[in-house]
């Protein structure tokens, strides 16, 4: 055996070794059950739960985790952070992964910590209406959990029936049910633990003006820290669910209906979206047969809904519209959950991107992707939820088959050119992982900074949940030129 071959066995022996000291020493403290090297858990646990397709996870197979703990409560949690620190070790964060773009994958190796298992209702008060559980938990497990005692969250996101508490904090929580009603999560959030990449546990409060804020928190996506448990303000339940929908031949009219329910009615819906036929065609058996669908979901005493159904209807009446079923409604209801797992059957590889459009410039946002998408002959879709106030989440799908190269990175480049459009008319992308960031680094530089410097200051060797929002691996000019290629070569072939 050579010079060469002899050091390649010792640094995997090093390596090796290295890793099985490490495990050890989180098993001082973490159950042996709970603290896994199994290459399939690591090459599963490295990207997010999604469709996206391999083309998204090379950071899967560069950069895969050398372990995966799950820690069972704050003090497991903080020490293994802390321990992760003191050897130099990166860190990411991961509940249930569906938040996509690699926003739960490592950009560097390291460590998963698997947040699922701290997934308790710490507390209860029915009089003051708060709960307070651990960021672990499921959005439906705290839904049930709730309901026995008469109460609900006021906002959560459609992908309730998998995603956690932690993880719609740590990204946006603006587009939702019940966020054109009761507001962002944020609105919700009366406090929070927070375990700092030192490992540290503070109590960060509503209006607290200290080194790290709610505002810091909320949708930077893990790079300050870990949320351990959140204390949320709640509603009671409702009584009376009513849902009701209009198709439109046009996107003006439909955008003028959705304005309408948005803005004008006294009694807000719990939720409101407004899509396309192509993404009706995908998603269910049966659709519409018009262009546009806007519909909504009122959630109140049966008096309040009742009314807000009467003040559509009154609407609807002065234009040109055209009511849906209820039946197909109360089908998409009761999917919303599982629609963009739906229409991912469609295609072998589901592309999509996420936009957050002001409610000005949605109607010719959406007009310029109509415009655009007549170019090619890829099939697309797309439709969007009502946000905060003022603003909407668009969701724009490319299908196609990564087996046909050149339509799929053409694909990609006209989600790239819809996302240059969003950002130079003054909005934004809505989900940010390491496979986009550098768009905000390319057009939000003044952001980028703010977070950089108290990301210096919290975690000044970038390990923990790295290269996300303030760092990119990919540079803007060579993602515009493999996409201005991709389109040149589709267009020739």
């Amino acid at each position: 055996m050579n010079q060469s071959n002899n050091s390649k066995v010792e640094n995997r022996t090093i390596k090796k070794i290295g890793k099985q000291d490490l495990e050890s020493q989180f098993l001082e403290f973490i159950s042996s059950y709970h603290v896994s090297t199994n290459p399939y858990e690591l090459e599963s646990a490295s990207a997010d739960l999604t469709s996206l397709p391999s083309y998204h996870y090379k950071f899967k197979k560069q950069y895969l985790a050398s372990h995966i703990i799950r820690p069972a409560n704050v003090n497991e949690l903080s020490r293994a952070i802390k321990k992760c620190r003191e050897r130099n070790i990166p860190v990411t964060i991961r509940a249930a992964g569906t938040s996509c773009f690699s926003s739960a994958t490592p950009s560097k190796g390291g460590v998963i910590i698997d947040m699922r298992r701290l997934n308790k209702v710490l507390e209860v008060n029915k009089e003051k209406m708060i709960v307070k559980v651990e960021s672990g938990i499921s959005w439906l497990n705290l839904i049930e959990a709730l309901a026995d005692y008469g109460l609900e969250p006021k906002t959560f996101p459609t992908s309730f029936k998998t995603s956690c508490v932690g993880g719609f904090i740590a990204t946006p929580g603006k587009a939702g049910i019940g966020v054109v009603k009761y507001g962002p999560m944020e609105d919700s959030i009366n406090s929070l633990d927070f375990v700092k990449p030192d490992g540290s546990i503070v109590k960060i409060l509503k209006d607290s003006n200290d080194e790290i804020t709610l505002k810091d928190i909320i949708g930077t996506y893990g790079i300050y820290g870990a949320i351990s448990s959140v204390e949320l303000s709640v509603t009671t339940l409702k009584t009376s669910l009513e849902i009701i929908g209009y198709g439109f031949d046009s996107i003006g009219q439909a955008f003028n209906f959705y304005e309408k329910l948005k803005v004008e009615l006294p009694n807000k819906p719990l939720f409101l979206s407004i899509s396309e036929r192509d993404f009706e065609k995908y998603s269910h058996i049966n659709f519409p047969e018009r262009d546009w669908l806007v519909w909504a979901a009122f959630y109140d005493d049966p008096e309040a809904t009742s009314k807000s159904v009467s003040d559509v209807k009154y609407f609807a009446s002065k234009m040109n519209a055209f009511e849906v079923d209820s039946s197909y409604l109360k089908e998409k209801w009761r999917d919303i959950s599982d629609a963009e797992v739906s229409i991912g059957l469609s295609a072998r590889n589901l592309i999509f991107q996420e936009y957050w459009i002001s409610d000005m410039r949605l109607e010719s946002f959406i007009d310029y992707y109509v415009k655009e998408r007549r170019k090619y002959k890829f099939p697309t879709a797309s439709y969007a939820i009502s946000g905060e106030k003022g603003w909407t989440r668009v969701k724009i799908f490319g299908l196609t088959d990564i087996s046909k190269p050149r339509e799929f990175f053409t694909v990609k480049a006209f989600l790239h050119d819809l996302s240059v459009k969003a950002f130079t008319q003054g909005d934004r992308l809505y989900t940010i992982g390491i496979v986009n960031s550098f768009y905000l680094i390319k057009y939000k530089p003044e952001e980028v900074m703010k977070w950089k410097i108290l990301k210096d200051k919290l975690d000044p060797k970038d390990l923990f949940n790295s290269y996300r929002l303030t760092k990119a691996r990919m540079k803007f000019w060579r993602v515009a030129l493999l996409f201005n290629t991709a389109k040149i070569l589709y267009k020739i072939f």
